[in-house]
């Protein structure tokens, strides 16, 4: 029987109804005796319920929780579609990721302000000085407005709806897809696929760069995601520890993304928006969040890199 939750859900979206509340993502309904195509499909059903819920949230009102949680369920489906994609040799469905990441670049400058101006700024004001951190949230909370605009243009513009309506008719096409029927061995198939990029970003990583190391902490949520989506076909005891592990790094590689967020949002400061230059109170402020994070940096990939030679023990659930 057809799921009924993504075209029900997207409806009440476009009419600015339904759920308006944050929504998380929920368990894969798949199993064993489903068709490759036939998980697919259910993977991309509950990415899709939860991007049109958060959308809801969103164009009800500023809700922090939602945008994060649109955009999880954007990435979510991005790595679905690339996972999926790569199994079946669909080429086709890179059109639809490449949108997906689009729509997620809009809401980027949002959410970045988000976690700086709610996460990342008070450790550091601290010890700076007060006028100056006061003057600089004052500049940081006009820029998130303008953000938050972009990101309610997004969620109710036409390019997100015709994106919505185009995985809603994935969902419920009977395209024929997979090579193999063997749902087991496609699972298993997409999880040493994303195990191997894992791996290969590990041994870049060992370089201590930044950019090696966020390189590694998006190959782990890719993993993750995938990890995620086909769990009902494993062992919930296996899964749960593995991904309980799996989480436990990339939370010590989000310390490091913290600093790339500064050094985001920071850029945003020093551009010139219609025509208002960062004022030396602002600047000074700017420079004294970027110099606290930067000192921190050291010492916070040292003890990633150790988490990371852990979890190289930990021994996958597929196996």
């Amino acid at each position: 029987m057809d799921d009924p939750r993504p075209a029900a859900i997207h409806s009440l979206v476009r009419h600015n109804v339904g759920p308006a509340q944050p929504v998380k993502a929920r368990p894969t309904r798949i199993d064993r005796g489903m068709r490759p195509e036939d998980a697919f499909r259910a993977t991309l059903s509950d990415c899709l319920t939860q991007m049109t819920a958060n959308a809801a949230t969103l164009r009800a009102g500023r809700s922090i929780e939602g945008l994060h949680q649109l955009r999880v369920a954007l990435r979510r489906l991005e790595v679905a579609l690339k996972a999926f994609g790569e199994e079946f040799r669909q080429e086709w469905l890179d059109d639809l990721r490449g949108r997906a990441k689009i729509l997620s670049s809009r809401l980027g400058p949002a959410r970045d302000l988000d976690v700086f101006l709610t996460e990342l700024l008070g450790p550091p004001a601290e010890e700076g000085d007060r006028e100056s951190f006061a003057a600089l949230r004052t500049r940081m909370e006009e820029l998130r407005g303008r953000a938050w605009k972009q990101a309610f243009d997004c969620v109710t513009g036409t390019d997100f709806a015709l994106f919505t309506e185009d995985v809603a008719a994935l969902v419920h096409s009977r395209l024929p897809m997979a090579h193999d029927p063997r749902l087991g061995h496609v699972a298993k198939r997409l999880l040493k696929r994303q195990e191997r990029r894992v791996k290969r970003r590990g041994r870049k990583a060992k370089s201590g760069e930044e950019g090696d190391l966020h390189r590694l902490r998006i190959a782990l949520k890719k993993l993750r995601y995938t990890a995620e989506f086909l769990a009902p076909l494993y062992s919930k005891k296996k899964v749960r520890r593995y991904v309980r592990k799996l989480r436990g790094l990339q939370e010590h590689l989000g310390a490091l993304n913290d600093i790339a967020h500064v050094r985001t949002t920071m850029h945003m400061l020093t551009r010139e928006n219609d025509g208002k230059r960062p004022q030396p109170a602002e600047r000074y402020a700017a420079g004294v969040v970027a110099g606290w994070y930067r000192a921190r940096r050291p010492e916070i990939a040292k003890n990633a890199l150790k988490r990371w030679k852990r979890f190289r023990k930990v021994k996958p659930f597929w196996t």
